[in-house]
C-alpha cells in the first residue's frame, strides 16, 4: 500500500482534507466504537462499530479516506463510520 499525505473526511454537507502531518494523536476507545483525532486546529471525532482497522491504518499512513455511510447490516468484523463530527479549535 503507498503512504497517503493525510485523510479526506467525507461528510454529508461537505469534504475536508487534513495532513497527518497536522495529527498531534489519535485515540480510539475500547469499545472500537469512536476513534478521536486531535489535531493542531480541530478535532475529527469518529463514530461507528469495529474501528480498529481505521485507527491501524492511520499507524502506517495508509487511511486516506473515512466516509460517513448508513449501516448496511453487513458483517460485524467490517468497520462501519456512522458519524463524522469535526470542532473547531478556539484560540487559547
Amino acid at each position: 500500500m503507498a503512504i497517503a499525505q493525510g485523510i479526506t473526511f467525507h461528510l454529508p454537507s461537505r469534504r475536508r482534507f487534513i495532513p497527518y502531518s497536522w495529527l498531534l494523536y489519535a485515540e480510539m476507545n475500547e469499545a472500537e466504537t469512536e476513534l478521536y483525532l486531535q489535531y493542531n486546529h480541530c478535532v475529527v471525532t469518529i463514530t461507528g462499530t469495529a474501528l480498529r482497522a481505521l485507527h491501524e491504518a492511520m499507524e502506517h499512513f495508509h487511511l486516506h479516506t473515512v466516509r460517513e455511510c448508513p449501516s448496511s447490516g453487513s458483517s460485524w468484523k467490517s468497520a462501519t463510520v456512522s458519524r463524522i463530527e469535526i470542532a473547531e479549535k478556539v484560540s487559547d
